[in-house]
Formats: structure tokens, sequence, C-alpha cells
């Protein structure tokens, strides 16, 4: 299978070149080649009128599939036959340029560079006139300015001073030649355009010729002389235009080197970027920079845009953006750019462009481009970047966050999942004893005790009270999960809070030895008393649960600092080494114990560390010798003059 052909179609500002473009894109159709369009910039030749008609050129080309290429260089036809080399191309489409001779033709020059090279000529009707020679062009474009011509008459002031200090010290006339040449590149660097390099030149001949050639302070001078003129006006004229030649390729390689740092840190912004309207702030902070234009974004519901205004277009001043927005939508529904510089709304004050990905739009980003010079294809190209890096940015970032919804619903059917199934198997072992024990109740006809039926009810009451606090502890760990978990915090007593906790706690309480350690100064904190009096009753009942009958259990409260620390101390086995850690993890529940025995669910402690955090305070737990733990929260403290009970 043969490969497909290639077609190189050159962009220029001659006004017969869209005829060119248009013809090359029926011949690329027709054959079903690739077209490709090459515009040569030359750093000497800017003239704003010319940028104009290249940049509509260039977007003719792209509207006919094109694809756009800028590259640089002096020499045309040296610039388009290397790139034809290494990209493969196999057909150039041409406009004849009339008023030259053929050996000095782009085409003469292709034909010598490029042999290999089908070259297709579309002839123009344009007389010399319409089509200025490149001098013409070259001096159409200056500008008089005085403080350059200030510099000019200083430089070659100074080069005939030295040529004077030179005739003086007795060394050759070929030197005082060197330093005018010298004064001419001089002036090539400090001023701006040819006009003065060129004037340079022609003075530093007159002025060499006037003061150091025979006669002397006349005009006047041998025939010999002649050819030194020549040779020096040649030297001079050569030497000042390469010295402005490496000027302006010097400034296009610094506007070159940052806008491709405009393009590097733009990458590095949008990795630190942290959510969605980061990324969309960086980029049009970004393009702003790149473009020099003002830059607004419209996220995707189309919301009051953000701006990034600039001095030099004016900003969006006198723009009615909301007249706009029906150009934005458009973009939006259609993934495709409009306004300004295209065929869709060309009558808009902004160019809009999508930030799209998988064919979806993300954002609408507008460029100002009713009063400011035109893009050309490089920033173009950059700013396609930009917006297909920050498509890619806010994808990830919309991912991501779907993951974490994922995951975080995943988390919460598992948390209902072990919820149901926690449930199901722990609520059978007291459900079962309150229906066995009602059912006795029910069947008695007086054969039980007294002493039996104290002992049926006081069973069927535990029970009950457990099923109580558990359903309390399930309520309060949903609220928390689902964020749903008001405080309502307010200022209180610590001690209150603990006295009021020890007449909620197990019955079985009474079978051991309770004990306060309460300060003499009055502590208060802000807190939301209910809450933390069933983290107080939830850790007592613990260490009523797991210690022996008439083991001790301590309940105290100090200051360290600007925090209460509350601890409840018991003389029990202590917590499992190791599991510190774990006993504040949902559904732990500790060591196994008998199927039928009555357990928690391991939610009261999941539940005290919930709270504890949402009060800003922190929870813990360690084990104390000889043998026992300590459970322990802290609370902020509150300082209040003339508290009043």
């Amino acid at each position: 299978m043969s490969e497909q052909e290639r077609i190189l179609v050159c962009v220029s500002a001659s006004p017969t070149n869209a005829d060119v473009i248009r013809r090359a894109a029926a011949l690329s159709t027709a054959i079903d080649a690739e077209l490709i369009a090459v515009y040569v910039e030359d750093v000497e030749m800017r003239d704003e009128a010319q940028t104009h008609a290249v940049h509509d050129h260039l977007s003719l080309a792209e509207k006919h599939g094109a694809m756009l290429t800028t590259i640089y260089g002096n020499d045309p036809a040296t610039a388009i036959a290397e790139y034809a080399r290494v990209s493969g191309i196999t057909k150039i489409v041409l406009g004849k340029s009339p008023g030259r001779r053929t050996r000095d033709t782009l085409m003469a020059r292709l034909n010598e560079l490029a042999p290999h090279l089908e070259i297709i000529i579309i002839p123009n009707r344009l007389t010399a006139d319409a089509n200025p020679s490149r001098l013409k062009r070259l001096l159409g474009r200056e500008r008089f300015s005085f403080g350059d011509l200030a510099k000019t008459a200083l430089i070659l002031a100074a080069c005939t001073g030295m040529g004077f200090l030179f005739s003086t010290i007795g060394l050759a006339i070929t030197n005082v030649v060197l330093i005018y040449i010298l004064g001419v590149m001089g002036v090539a660097l400090t001023t701006t355009g040819y006009l003065y390099s060129l004037l340079s030149s022609l003075l530093s001949v007159l002025v060499f010729n006037f003061f150091f050639t025979e006669p002397f302070y006349s005009l006047r001078s041998s025939p010999d002389y002649l050819a030194t003129f020549a040779v020096m006006f040649t030297a001079a004229l050569l030497s000042s235009s390469l010295t402005s030649r490496i000027k302006a390729q010097s400034i296009q390689t610094a506007n070159k080197a940052y806008q491709t740092e405009v393009l590097l840190s733009t990458s590095q912004l949008l990795q630190k970027a942290e959510d969605r309207q980061a990324i969309l702030e960086v980029v049009q902070r970004q393009l702003s920079r790149l473009l020099e234009h003002s830059v607004l974004c419209y996220d995707s519901d189309l919301d009051a845009p953000a701006l990034c205004a600039i001095e030099q277009d004016g900003g969006f001043e006198g723009i009615d953006l909301a007249g706009e927005r029906h150009v934005a939508r458009w973009v939006r529904e259609n993934a495709k750019h409009a306004g300004r510089t295209t065929r869709m709304f060309p009558e808009a004050r902004c160019l809009y462009m999508a930030v799209r990905s998988e064919g979806r739009v993300w954002a609408v980003i507008g460029i100002r481009a009713d009063n400011s010079p035109p893009i050309d294809e490089y920033r173009k190209n950059l700013m396609i970047s930009i917006l297909d890096e920050c498509a890619l940015a806010v994808e990830k970032d919309h991912m991501t966050r779907e993951k974490q919804r994922m995951e975080e619903n995943a988390r919460q059917e598992s948390l209902r999942a072990n919820l149901l199934r926690s449930i199901s198997h722990d609520l059978r072992t007291p459900l079962t004893s309150i229906s066995g024990n009602a059912a006795i109740l029910v069947e008695d006809q007086g054969q039980l005790s007294d002493e039996s039926l104290k002992r049926l009810y006081t069973s069927i009451y535990d029970d009950a009270i457990w099923l109580n606090g558990l359903v309390e502890n399930l309520l309060t760990i949903t609220r928390t999960e689902n964020g749903t978990m008001k405080l309502n915090p307010q200022t209180e007593l610590v001690a209150d809070t603990v006295e009021e906790a020890l007449r909620h706690i197990d019955p079985d309480a009474a079978h051991k030895q309770i004990v306060t350690d309460l300060p003499e100064e009055m502590l208060l904190a802000r807190m939301d008393a209910g809450l933390i009096v069933q983290v107080l009753v939830n850790l007592l009942n613990n260490a009523v649960k797991y210690t022996p009958e008439g083991a001790r259990i301590i309940v105290g409260v100090r200051r360290e600092g600007d925090m209460a620390l509350i601890r409840v101390e018991d003389d029990g086995q202590g917590v499992p080494p190791g599991d510190e850690d774990r006993v504040f993890d949902m559904f732990y529940t500790g060591v196994k114990r008998s199927p039928d025995s009555r357990r928690g669910i391991g939610l009261g402690l999941a539940l005290c560390k919930s709270i504890v955090q949402a009060h800003g305070g922190e929870i813990g737990v360690e084990n104390v010798q000889p043998h026992g733990a300590k459970f322990w929260f802290t609370l902020p403290i509150v300082e209040v003059e003339g508290y009043e009970q």
C-alpha cells in the first residue's frame, strides 16, 4: 500500500494567497492527500498589515482542513526545502511572484534545493507595483525617531574622535576604517529598524572621506580611495544588516522562550491546583500572560464568568458579556470555537474556545480579540496545548472526586451491611430472653414465687435498658457518619456533667466501687452536655461490664493547660496489648465471648471518639499498673469571670 501524499502550500501576505490556498485544498481533496500550510516568518519583516493578512490566510487554510505550521528564517527557500525534506512532502503549491527574474524566484531556488519535489505554480494577476519589493516594504515600515538619530550622530562622532586619536599616534588609516565599521554595528544594535544602519553606513564613508583622506576637510578625494570607499560602505552595510538580523532573532528567541516558559509553568501550576475552580483560575491567568489579552472563563453552567482583565486591551469595559453569552452556549453545545476571527458569530467581541475532553465540555474560555493584534500561530498552538492540559486536569479532578464519592458510597454500604449483620446477630440474645421471659409470665398461673417473678422482671428490664442504650448509640453514630449530627454547645461545669453521667450508668454498677476525683476549682468547658454525658456513660458502662464484682472504678477530672482531662480508670484486665488504637474502631468488640452472652456490637467507643473530636478534643486509652485500663478524653476549657451558680 502506497503512503499518503502530503501537499505543502506556502502561506504569505499576498492578496492572491487565498486563491492559492483554495486550489491547494481542492487538489488535496481530489487526490486524498494531507494538506500542510506553512508560513515562513521573517524576523525582519514585521508589518501590522502583513501580520493581519497572514493570520487571515492561515485561518482560511485551517478551515480547509490544513495542518498549520510556522517556521522561521530569512531565506524562505532554504527553510521550506528543509521542512519538506524532514516532513516527507511530495508536492509544493506556490503562488507565482511577479516582477522578478526567474532565477530569483522562490520556485527557482526550490528547484535547486529540492529537485525531487513536484512544484505546482498558481499564477496571479498582480502587477509589480501591487507586490512591492523587499526594500520598499522594509523602508516603508521605518519610523523616524529623534532619539535614534541622536544615537547615530553620537556614535559616529565617537568614531571620528577615535579616528583622530589613531591618526595622531600614527596608526594606519585601515584602523580608522575598522573603527567606523564597528560604529555602524553599534548603531545597528542600539537603534530600531534598518534606516539608521543604512544612514550610518553612508555617513561613515562621507565622514571618513572628509576628515581622513586627502585633500582633508573636503569631499573630494583621490580616485585611489574609491575602491576603499566601496569596500568600506559594503562592509559597513553588511555588518549592520547582520547585526540587526541577530538582534531581531535574539528578540524573537526571547519571546519564544518566555512563551514556552508560560506553557511549562502552566503544567506545574495545574499539578498544584486543588480543585476545578483553582485549575480554571490558573489557566485563565496563564493564557492572559501568554496572549497579552484579557481572558474570561465560563464554567460548564455558564453562570457569571470569572474575569482576568489587563490594561493592554482595556479589559472588558464596554463589552456586553450577557449579550455574548449565546456564543459561549453554542461553544459548549457544539464543542467548537466560535466568535471573533471565526465563521461562527464573527461579530462577537471575544474568541470563545471550549475546554473539552472525550466529547465533554468542562468550561468555555473567552479571549478579547476585537482591538488587539491577532494571535500568531505559535501562540495559538501554545494556547491550544494549555487548554488541552486544562481539560485533562479538570477531567482528572472530576474522576478523583467521583472515585472518592464511590468509595464513600461503598463505605456507607459496608457500614450498613455491618450494622445489619451485627444487629441481626447480637440482638437475637436479648430479644430471645425478653420474649422467653414474657412468655413465662403470660403462662404463669400463680406457680412462680415472688423471687422468681422479680428475677424475670429484672431480666426483662436489664435487656430493655441494654437495647435502649444500643439504639441510642446506633442513632448517634448514624448521624455522625452522615454528617447530620449538630452540636448544641453551652458553657457547662465539667463536674456537673460527670455527676449527671453517674446517674445513668448500668445498674450493675451497684456491685462496683465508683470513686470520683474532682478538682476544687470550677472547670468550665464548651460542650454539648447530652453528648458528653453519653460519652461518659459508654466509658463507665464498659468499665462496669469488663471488671469483676467489687472492682474499683475512678472517674477523675483535672486541668492540663487549656484543656480539661476526664478519665475513667478501672482495675480490671485492661486492654489487650496492641489493641490500644483498635478499640476505637467501629465494630471492634475485643476478645471473643460465648455465643449466648449479651455483648456490644462495637459502636460505643467509636461513637465516643467521634463526639470528642467534634468538640475539638482527643481521646485515648492506656493500661495501668499493676492491672487495669484508663480511658481519657479532653475538652477545651472556657475561662469565664464571675460565674454564677
